[in-house]
C-alpha cells in the first residue's frame, strides 16, 4: 500500500509539473529585437530646400527619412557638400556665403526662424527646412 501511494504522489507531481510548463509556453510571446522596434518607431521625414537671393536653387532640394533625433546641421552635412565652422555654415554644395555683400546662409524650419543654431535643432517628423543665402 505504502508503494501505491508514493507512485500516486510521484505521478500527481508529473502531471502536474507538466501542466505547468506547458501552459507558461501557452502564455509566452514571441521575441522583437531592439533593431525591429527601433527601426519602425524612430524613421521620420523630413525636407530639405535651398534658396539664393529669393531663387529657389533646385538641384540641392532633397526629402530624407532620418532617424529620430537628428539635429538639422548632421543631416545637412550627411547629405551635401558642407563647409561649417563651430556650427556656422558658410557654403552646402559649392553656393558660399558673401561677407563683402553681407550674404550669409540662414534657416528656417516650418517657416519659422528657430532660435537655436543648426547644431542644436532636432528635426520633428515633417519639418521643412530652409536655407536661405540672402542679404542679412
Amino acid at each position: 500500500m505504502f508503494k501505491s501511494l508514493k507512485l500516486v504522489l510521484l505521478l500527481s507531481s508529473a502531471v502536474l509539473v507538466t501542466a505547468c510548463g506547458s501552459s507558461n509556453q501557452e502564455t509566452e510571446s514571441p521575441a522583437v529585437t531592439s533593431s525591429e522596434v527601433s527601426s519602425a518607431e524612430t524613421a521620420i521625414a523630413v525636407s530639405f530646400t535651398f534658396e539664393e537671393d529669393d531663387k529657389e536653387i533646385t538641384e540641392l532640394a532633397k526629402e530624407f527619412d532620418i532617424q529620430e533625433g537628428q539635429t538639422v546641421l548632421e543631416v545637412l552635412k550627411e547629405n551635401y557638400e558642407v563647409v561649417e565652422e563651430g556650427g556656422l555654415v558658410s557654403s552646402i554644395g559649392g553656393f558660399e556665403q558673401d561677407e563683402t555683400e553681407g550674404k550669409y546662409w540662414l534657416y528656417t524650419v516650418n517657416d519659422e526662424q528657430p532660435t537655436v543654431g543648426a547644431a542644436d535643432y532636432v528635426l520633428e517628423d515633417g519639418d521643412e527646412v530652409k536655407w536661405g543665402l540672402n542679404d542679412f
